[in-house]
């Protein structure tokens, strides 16, 4: 069998996953009286109408079911990309300050007033794809306005990058942690990796030289600041890239060096081929080989945390195919199929549905953790199987 036809299998493994367990399991999770999605789901699919609402999580929604219109043309995922559209551009924006709400309670009233980046870029992704499956110039233009403002006070002009928060009116820059697990910063690989994606989205809705201009300066970040070694990324830093931890986090490392790769296509408007994405795809994948065929979580002061956490191995996915198509390495390929198949015996909760948020090494889910939240929605195991749907397509194409 070709790697080409092994490809396509893949892809229709992915294509069932999407259509028959991902997307019609967050459908149940949307607030019919208060608006969005909502924002604690347990193992059992209990939901909690109390808890808060968070920019991600409707963000991610939003970009999930508007690419997966434009995949499939289901009137159901149309629905849910407006579902989270409204709630979005509603009780997550400020009309005051400009920008969005990191989270908003039950009463709509928001956690604190200063504006994460990492929200913003995410609320740039998910704008200007929604723009680009339905067409609403609203969102493109409330997407270049949200960009507009990142670049005014979120751009650091002198030793390049985005700041991890601003101040509610953005008039200064803030150093902040971006969740109870990561440390109070400068700037983290973190904000500047899904800032590097949303521009990607953005330059593609709207082809403007000065996201163009935006989204090269940061790539130029990410090859002499961010990546720390010629194979990992660093996840901290001061202002001018100092880097603050040892950390390593294999799932950042395979994530970014496919949305980097896909950030040098944008830009040179054909297949480039960054010889430093196929470097780290490279290493991960020998991490992965070394695993027993799944990735670890991170590595930090000489400690292995074995978890595996649903996001890491999603990302892992595209992140092997990627790496076959850098590379040519058939090696990649088998390994993708071998994590599909840890992903169905493992990650995938097959009673409740949907995926765990992490299991133990030993394959053991830990239930304390959420199935759908701030964090956890439609998006990283989604745009995995979109990803591998929309690569065998382009491979066809190609071919024929």
């Amino acid at each position: 069998m070709t790697a080409s036809e092994r490809l396509r299998i893949l892809a229709q493994k992915t294509a069932l996953e999407l259509s028959d367990s991902i997307l019609p399991y967050w459908y149940q999770t949307m607030d019919r009286r208060g608006g969005g999605f909502y924002g604690h789901v347990t193992n059992d699919n209990t939901t909690d109408v109390a808890s808060p609402k968070g920019l991600v999580m409707h963000s991610r929604h939003l970009w999930a079911y508007s690419s997966a219109w434009l995949e499939r043309r289901n009137p159901l995922d149309r629905a849910a990309a407006n579902h989270a559209y409204a709630f979005l551009t509603g009780a997550l924006y400020d009309r005051q300050g400009g920008g969005f709400w990191w989270t908003v309670d039950a009463q709509g009233e928001p956690g604190f007033d200063h504006k994460v980046l990492y929200g913003q870029a995410f609320a740039i992704y998910s704008l200007s794809q929604y723009a680009r499956a339905t067409g609403n110039r609203e969102a493109l233009t409330l997407a270049l306005a949200t960009f507009d403002l990142m670049e005014k006070t979120g751009r650091d002009r002198e030793f390049g990058g985005y700041y991890e928060a601003v101040d509610q009116h953005w008039t200064q820059p803030l150093v902040k942690a971006l969740s109870d697990t990561d440390i109070a910063c400068s700037k983290s690989m973190n904000t500047n990796l899904h800032t590097l994606e949303a521009f990607s989205s953005l330059y593609l809705a709207c082809g403007q030289p000065q996201v163009k201009e935006a989204l090269e300066s940061l790539l130029q970040v990410f090859e002499r600041h961010i990546l720390v070694t010629p194979e990992h990324l660093g996840l901290y830093f001061d202002r001018d890239w100092k880097n603050l931890t040892d950390h390593v986090s294999y799932g950042h490392d395979i994530e970014a060096s496919w949305l980097m790769t896909e950030a040098a296509q944008i830009l040179a408007g054909s297949a480039e081929k960054p010889e430093f994405c196929a470097r780290i795809a490279r290493k991960s994948l020998e991490v992965l080989q070394h695993n027993g065929g799944s990735l670890p979580n991170e590595l930090h002061k000489g400690r292995l945390d074995t978890d595996r956490v649903w996001w890491v191995q999603a990302e892992a996915l595209v992140g092997m195919v990627n790496g076959w198509e850098l590379t040519g390495d058939e090696a990649f390929l088998t390994a993708a199929e071998s994590l599909w198949e840890y992903i169905q015996r493992f990650i995938v909760n097959h009673e409740h549905g949907e995926w765990y948020w992490l299991v133990g090494a030993d394959g053991k889910p830990d239930l304390s953790r959420p199935k759908g939240g701030l964090w956890k929605t439609s998006y990283h195991n989604g745009r995995a199987c979109l990803e591998v749907i929309q690569r065998a397509r382009r491979l066809t194409e190609t071919t024929n």
